[in-house]
């Protein structure tokens, strides 16, 4: 059966309300996804979970739109419900400004105080300055960044964010990318720009993943940073 039979049949007119968000549904009565019911999520919504997020952690998302990811993060963020004001938070970046406002609208439903949509090229994003205790201006890097990147500017927006990450940090690595020996150059170039500050490491948090060392389905790929 066809995605335009399922569609246009009146059978399941009512679970398509049921579905849809608010600026589909009416004016008055918010859709399920507004009001947090439901979720809708994807196969690159299980990558979040690998950065181990903390409510302290400062975290940028690279290539954030159309924001499901960026959800995730917050909602992990704020795990702890022990914990009312949090220390860390989300920066949300994207390219694209209209693509940005689609992240305004994931992160409003959300509620949450610790997010901030930013409109960057994500292969030159540049650093932030910070206030600290004593009146002076510091760099602000990051604890953890996940670079979801597309089919283009990959070594270009994955060396960015490790210039971007603190020591100790952690940048989870994801792209859309089917070939194989594209994908680990891409690693292989950014190990060799760092001179020997990162490394990388994937088998133990994902033992259940399946995939093999030649196949062309899936990559992730964390990259820590270190001080030698």
């Amino acid at each position: 059966m066809s995605r335009k039979i399922l569609r246009k049949s009146p059978l399941l007119e009512n679970f398509h309300q049921f579905l849809r968000p608010f600026y589909q549904h009416t004016h008055t009565v918010p859709g399920q996804r507004d009001r947090c019911n439901i979720s809708r999520q994807e196969a690159v919504n299980m990558i979040p979970p690998l950065l181990k997020i903390e409510p302290h952690h400062k975290i940028l998302d690279m290539c954030a739109a159309p924001g499901s990811k960026t959800a995730q993060l917050i909602v992990m963020l704020h795990s702890d419900m022990d914990i009312p004001f949090l220390e860390g938070f989300v920066i949300a970046n994207d390219m694209d400004n209209k693509r940005c406002y689609l992240l305004v609208h994931q992160a409003k439903r959300l509620n949450s105080p610790c997010i901030m949509v930013v409109n960057h090229d994500a292969s030159c994003i540049p650093r932030l300055q910070i206030d600290t205790v004593d009146g002076q201006k510091d760099t602000l890097f990051h604890d953890r960044i996940l670079c979801d990147v597309a089919c283009r500017l990959q070594i270009r927006i994955a060396v960015r964010g490790v210039e971007q990450l603190a020591v100790g940090g952690r940048m989870v690595y994801s792209t859309c990318s089917l070939n194989t020996v594209e994908d680990e150059a891409v690693i292989a170039t950014v190990l060799d720009k760092s001179e020997g500050n990162t490394h990388t490491h994937m088998h133990a948090q994902i033992q259940s993943l399946r995939h093999t060392h030649t196949g062309d389905n899936f990559l992730v790929s964390f990259v820590s940073l270190q001080v030698r």
